[in-house]
């Protein structure tokens, strides 16, 4: 057991954010001995039912092997669901996928517009527009910071790969992306 057993109660209940934080005690080792089996199988329950950062471990535990049998088209799909909520490490893990064609096709596309997306970051407060894309470049935290400069630096890296159309046609879709998968969660 957990040093909280309500959170224990809570998850076999049905509620997602327990079932989060018991996955991630397994996962880690604290509070309950590490089990990968059984952070899998909570980071599961929590997925299925939108929990975005429970996608994302899900996808981070099928990537690895760990807890489960490794499959990269299945991370691919949890990312993209985190993603798509808007998730930040989740679009860059789902941006490097695109770009190695692990677990979806190779689309240097798509991996310059999750990379878009993830240099955006999911954080709130003041913002500028990038003059390089034209999205929000928001402010926060560090390791949001971090996170979007590499992410953004990965975009700008592809950009140097793409002819005229191809760089906007990536841009299009990181704009037509970010209004769908960034402004509704922000």
């Amino acid at each position: 057991m957990t040093n909280n057993p309500q959170q224990l109660l809570l998850a076999n209940r049905g509620n997602s954010d327990a079932q989060f934080n018991v996955a991630l005690h397994y996962q880690d080792g604290t509070e309950l001995p590490q089990d990968y089996a059984k952070a899998y199988y909570w980071y599961h329950k929590a997925a299925l039912q939108g929990h975005a950062a429970a996608q994302y471990s899900l996808a981070l535990l099928l990537g690895k092997g760990l807890g489960h049998p490794k499959d990269e088209r299945e991370a691919a799909a949890w990312y993209r669901m985190a993603a798509e909520q808007g998730h930040q490490a989740a679009q860059f893990s789902l941006a490097v996928m695109y770009e190695n064609g692990e677990g979806v096709s190779k689309n240097l596309v798509m991996a310059y517009v999750w990379f878009a997306l993830a240099g955006a970051g999911n954080t709130l407060g003041p913002y500028m527009r990038s003059a390089e894309t034209g999205l929000p470049a928001f402010r926060g935290s560090l390791k949001v910071r971090k996170g979007k400069t590499v992410a953004s630096g990965n975009r700008n890296r592809l950009a140097l790969l793409f002819d005229a159309a191809e760089h906007e046609l990536a841009k299009q879709l990181a704009e037509e992306y970010y209004i769908k998968h960034f402004l509704p969660f922000h």
